[in-house]
């Protein structure tokens, strides 16, 4: 079998590669969503992980997003051919991607996996289990394993924070009490279909957005609470060129736009307001500290006073006192102590 790899135009196109099902033959329990972007480098581990679970009854979906190394990508495909179903697109980002691959599913769960990722072994099975036992959940989400040339070592995050119930309502994860990723995602197709998809103007934190309207109107997101998830960071990914600052900008741009997105009631849209006044607090002290790495005193000291105008903490009203009559003093030892607390693994 060979793989169509005439140019692209600008309309979604489709090469389906894949096993055809009899029309008596029933639809998959699961169709796995794989996009494809740069992908050529890692996608194989990424269907071998997919390949290699305990729970099999699924297709698997390649969506090529218009990658620039889509002859090196085919190249890589070929020996799935005819276990995989592959869609071409020109590109228009991840989030388009899992749109029209969804559209092209036909299994009653989506699970979505990053080329760059790994499952392992009982993923499926432990997320499909889940959800059998937890009808009110519209998505399953497990625990993480990060690796890569980023992280050094292998390290774990836990989804959910401590002490949480892992069944969340909308009010928290409007409070971020849980995290979210497409790669340790498992979700009803159903669902996903009813609350738009995901947007595709958001080219990064399209998750957080997607999650938090899948549990409005009385749904909620579920954790497993089981490291199921080996998630590669890397300098080519695009989470790996963001900083912190990015992260946390775009984070309260996704939140922004849900309030415009959804029916809120007041205290819906009271909480949200409060959540993006702390992400924008947030951000001031970033500022803050930026200004003062570059001796821009007097920028630094409007950062504070903004973030301050949140945090109504006097110690952030001394340091604004300090920085006007000794600024360079102030602020040595204002960065020094950010040091010492991120070394620590606190926050800054």
């Amino acid at each position: 079998m060979k793989f169509d790899s005439r140019p692209e135009s600008d309309k979604v196109t489709m090469h389906d590669t894949g096993q055809k099902r009899s029309p008596s033959s029933l639809p998959p329990r699961v169709s796995v969503i794989l996009p494809a972007y740069q992908a050529a480098r890692y996608i194989s581990e990424a269907l071998e992980s997919i390949f290699g679970q305990t729970f099999q009854d699924f297709e698997v979906i390649v969506i090529n997003d218009g990658s620039p190394d889509t002859p090196q990508l085919e190249t890589v495909l070929q020996p799935y051919a005819g276990r995989i179903r592959y869609l071409k697109q020109s590109n228009h980002g991840v989030s388009a991607a899992r749109n029209f691959a969804i559209q092209q599913s036909c299994g009653e769960l989506l699970a979505f996996l990053d080329s760059d990722d790994i499952w392992l072994p009982k993923y499926l099975e432990a997320q499909v289990q889940f959800l059998d036992h937890n009808p009110r959940a519209a998505a399953a989400i497990a625990d993480v394993i990060r690796f890569g040339e980023l992280m050094g070592s292998p390290n774990l995050r836990r989804m959910l924070s401590p002490g949480v119930n892992p069944l969340l309502n909308f009010e928290q994860m409007l409070r971020r009490q849980g995290s979210q990723l497409p790669s340790a995602t498992v979700v009803r197709r159903a669902k996903a279909i009813e609350v738009g998809l995901f947007d595709e103007q958001l080219r990064v934190g399209e998750d957080l957005d997607f999650c938090i309207r899948l549990c409005f109107s009385h749904g909620a997101i579920g954790y497993t609470k089981q490291a199921l998830v080996k998630y590669r960071k890397h300098g080519a990914g695009a989470t790996g060129k963001l900083g912190a600052r990015d992260i946390t900008s775009n984070e309260a741009e996704c939140l922004r736009r849900l309030g415009k997105k959804l029916p809120l009631t007041v205290a819906q849209l009271s909480l949200l307001d409060r959540e993006i006044a702390a992400l924008e607090a947030e951000l001031a002290m970033m500022d803050a500290y930026e200004g003062l790495s570059s001796q821009a005193f007097d920028k630094a000291a409007e950062n504070l006073a903004q973030a301050n105008a949140y945090y109504r903490d006097k110690r952030i009203l001394l340091a604004l006192y300090a920085l006007r009559i000794f600024p360079r003093w102030t602020a040595r030892y204002l960065l020094s102590r950010r040091k010492a607390v991120s070394a620590a693994g606190g926050r800054g």
